[in-house]
């Protein structure tokens, strides 16, 4: 048995909503640093962006800035707030969402769930 759990938005823009102070660039990305400094820890976003297949689109700047698509972003988030709620590991639980087949799209974040009955 499957199911499919939905979190759904109010229609709007084409893009899904992020945090106001996200550098949003016009390709659809934006910098890790933004999303680290949303989830509250540096170390684990990096760890996680490094090791776990998350597409580094570009890299610039003076620092080398490394910019990841916003949909990857926004499952970042997601992953780092269930983590906390589990207490597990922000790269083990990116990893699972990511295997799971979940995807952002402009209306919804949709984790597949595999239920057993």
């Amino acid at each position: 048995m499957t199911a499919t759990a939905t979190i759904a938005t109010a229609p709007g823009p084409s893009a899904p909503p992020v945090p106001e102070d996200w550098r949003v660039t016009p390709e659809g990305t934006v910098p890790v640093s933004d999303v680290a400094r949303t989830t509250g820890d540096y170390p684990a976003v990096n760890y996680t962006v490094r090791r776990c297949g998350v597409t580094v689109v570009e890299q610039g700047g003076h620092g080398r800035t490394r910019y990841i698509p916003v949909s990857e972003a926004l499952l970042l988030v997601a992953a780092a707030a269930l983590a906390l709620a589990a207490g597990v590991a922000l790269a083990q639980m990116f990893r699972a969402i990511k295997a799971s087949g979940a995807t952002v799209s402009a209306e919804a974040l949709t984790i597949p769930l595999k239920l057993q009955v």
